[in-house]
């Protein structure tokens, strides 16, 4: 398959962006408008949208989506530290995958030599990564809040203690 991903969002980032964020604007279910500013929501897009793009163009097996995922917590680590709320986290990754998914399709029916096993292919890899960002972020505000939550795939924090002499 042609690498045609990364020029595709790299062609249509302000459109993209203006979807997600007229999104979550429309929501009200956060408060992420009245708690970020515009610049604060969108300044994570761009290393979303690169790395969604080298998943895609590189038909990403699931455990290379899920690294590629978690080398993205800081946007977690930012949304926490920012104040926001989980469920709020959460939903904002929501509307993002609501976004990728219509803005793909109508990439998709513009496409002449596609076909439906590859969309398909697109799809699944989009939304897998939208999950594994849900997840990470889970993690991020597992770890930094008290009492500690164990993850089950998680080495994040680190483990504490003594190292062995």
């Amino acid at each position: 398959m042609p690498k045609r991903f990364a020029p595709l969002f790299r062609q249509h980032m302000d459109s993209v962006t203006r979807a997600w964020l007229d999104a979550v604007y429309a929501d009200r279910r956060t408060d992420l408008t009245s708690i970020l500013s515009q610049r604060e929501l969108v300044e994570h897009l761009p290393d979303l949208f690169d790395e969604l793009a080298r998943l895609l163009d590189e038909e990403a097996p699931d455990a290379e989506i899920e690294d590629a995922a978690a080398r993205l917590r800081a946007y977690a680590q930012g949304r926490f530290q920012q104040g926001v709320l989980i469920d709020e986290v959460a939903r904002e990754l929501m509307l993002m995958r609501y976004v990728l998914m219509e803005f793909l399709w109508r990439e998709d029916a513009c496409e002449t030599g596609g076909g439906v096993r590859e969309f398909s292919k697109t799809l699944r890899c989009a939304s897998i990564f939208c999950d594994e960002l849900i997840a990470q972020t889970i993690i991020i505000y597992a770890a930094n809040l008290r009492p500690s939550v164990r993850t089950r795939g998680s080495v994040w924090p680190p483990p504490r203690g003594r190292r062995p002499h």
